[in-house]
């Protein structure tokens, strides 16, 4: 097991792995800012039917398994009958809050790495390093997140890395795995507009950031509402004075230049660089490029091929 010196998210790290049944796993340990601390384990097991359910205690803390094969499990429960048995594809993710604990039911093989993350992180990243408040992160299964999955895919080689070369590193890549939770998932307390109308410049920070990380996904006005707090009138009414454009406006914006730079650095074609930076269908991204723009995708593309 790899250790940076921390007994209580060793702790935690032991719980995790002793709950998939696995007397020892290979762990990372992350301290990202100041005391709260981040485990990666590297869980790998092979179940047969009728072995012992997954039992993970609650904990103030949320988990984020990250599936590094295709995986087929269940969720079971005390006082009713199982969930059908589900299939999470190779690098999905689950996110879950461990505070009531969660139970799970495995069948064949399980590769994942699991992100422990103590809630203590939030208010960190709130206090040391200027985010936004989060209390919360929204509850997910199955769902794919590719900055996770890159986190990931960095992490594995540092299982075997020199400890000096490996604790350099970690502390960058625990940060901005905290940072993507924070803005992808978070949730903010409830808000109010400033005295002028206008958002205040830490809920203007916080919705935007929550529309950058959600821009390959179709969002709305009050998913981005609810995720920072706001009503949806108050979200319309103070980002449109703090701004000076609508809420669709800079997100139409944003996709934009995300689509400018797909297309003028990768091969990809129109249809695919659409459907990455989150429009509905090809003819809906070239009809709001071309008003942003001036000109069409392919067009923009010919002129600005790197």
């Amino acid at each position: 097991m790899i250790e940076t010196n921390v007994s209580e998210a060793l702790t935690a790290s032991d719980r995790i792995a002793a709950g998939f049944g696995i007397q020892t796993a290979r762990t990372l340990v992350i301290r990202p800012l100041r005391e709260a601390q981040l485990s990666v384990v590297y869980l790998d097991h092979s179940y047969k039917d009728g072995d012992n359910p997954v039992l993970l205690p609650p904990d103030d803390a949320f988990l984020v398994m990250l599936y590094l094969i295709d995986v087929d499990h269940c969720d079971i429960w005390p006082d009713r009958p199982p969930a059908p048995l589900k299939r999470y594809p190779k690098g999905s993710i689950c996110l879950i809050n461990l505070k009531d604990g969660s139970a799970i039911s495995v069948r064949g093989r399980f590769e994942a790495l699991a992100f422990h993350i103590p809630s203590a992180h939030l208010s960190e990243l709130a206090e040391d390093a200027g985010e936004p408040r989060i209390d919360n992160l929204e509850i997910c299964r199955g769902i794919d997140d590719q900055i996770i999955r890159n986190i990931g895919a960095a992490l594995m080689p540092m299982f075997d890395m020199p400890d000096e070369v490996r604790d350099m590193l970690l502390p960058h890549v625990g940060l901005a795995f905290n940072a993507h939770l924070a803005h992808r998932y978070g949730r903010s307390p409830a808000q109010s507009l400033a005295a002028s109308g206008r958002l205040t410049s830490i809920q203007e920070k916080r919705v935007k950031a929550y529309i950058t990380a959600n821009l390959s996904r179709p969002i709305t006005i009050n998913q981005i509402a609810d995720a920072s707090g706001l009503t949806a009138d108050d979200l319309y009414s103070g980002f449109l004075a703090a701004t000076g454009q609508t809420v669709l406006e800079w997100i139409s914006a944003c996709r934009v230049s995300m689509a400018m730079s797909f297309l003028s650095k990768t091969g990809e074609t129109i249809k695919k660089v659409a459907e990455i930076c989150g429009f509905p269908d090809e003819d809906a991204f070239v009809e709001v490029f071309e008003h942003v723009a001036g000109i069409t995708p392919h067009e923009w593309r010919t002129r600005n091929r790197h």
